[in-house]
């Protein structure tokens, strides 16, 4: 996946389950990177390989990434992106991932964890645990915090350019938003459910969305428990009115 994992569980944990996590991730990278010739994903961008004859959990994330493509209108894209990366679910399948071994993490009675995965974040904590402290970077200050969310069972996603520099390509299809109208986005962030979900999003919004200052395109009229918080150029935070209670500091 090209990034770090952090797995974040109480000391009493098996170091098995851990393992377990850990195997799944390897598992994942072999199936579906765009860096290995021999992924599925790679096998398939380039004709060697039936999407019927891979495996299910590769079907699995395609058709979903297809219906992404559909509720976003275009602007999650992870098919034809370059030339070089016909077929690249990657804004997805990071966050789809993790979600996969957290799940296995709570079957097997871990009361609270949390997975980190290049800045995207999912976790929860079970009774009356204390919530996951999430801080969403500050773009203009490396050492800054924009906000901290307080996280009890959900994922956080931060799409931008202040660490990895430009690239995330616009998809090309108009949002009917016009351009220029507020100051640019300097990184955005989505918090909901599922971090695959999210991390689609919040890719989406900064492609089509960054230019423009336009945190909330239309089609996340799709997307009814998700949210967004975004830092523009000029230094302001704009989320939406549901994320005020999660939002504990920033």
């Amino acid at each position: 996946m090209g990034t770090v994992i952090s797995i974040d569980v109480p000391d009493q944990t098996s170091p098995e389950l851990v393992g377990n996590a850990c195997d799944w991730f390897h598992h994942v990278e072999q199936l579906f990177s765009v860096f290995i010739d021999s992924s599925e994903i790679s096998r398939i961008g380039r004709g060697d390989m039936s999407i019927d004859d891979a495996e299910p959990v590769v079907r699995q994330v395609l058709t979903k990434c297809d219906h992404l493509w559909v509720l976003t209108e275009g602007a999650s894209r992870h098919r034809n992106r370059t030339p070089d990366r016909p077929l690249d679910p990657s804004g997805y399948v990071k966050g789809w991932s993790v979600e996969h071994a957290l799940l296995e993490l709570r079957l097997a009675g871990v009361e609270r964890a949390c997975i980190g995965a290049g800045g995207d974040i999912a976790g929860y904590v079970t009774g009356d645990g204390e919530p996951w402290k999430v801080g969403i970077r500050n773009p203009e200050d490396p050492e800054g915090v924009a906000a901290i969310l307080d996280l009890a069972d959900g994922a956080v996603a931060t799409s931008g350019e202040y660490e990895r520099g430009a690239h995330i390509q616009a998809s090309g299809v108009s949002n009917g938003l016009g351009a220029g109208t507020n100051p640019p986005l300097t990184s955005v962030s989505v918090v909901g459910p599922d971090l695959g979900t999210c991390d689609a999003i919040a890719t989406a919004i900064w492609a089509d969305g960054a230019a423009s200052g336009e945190p909330t395109p239309r089609w996340m009229s799709s997307f009814v428990d998700y949210d967004v918080l975004a830092c523009t150029a000029d230094g302001n935070l704009l989320h939406t009115e549901r994320l005020r209670e999660m939002i504990t500091a920033g």
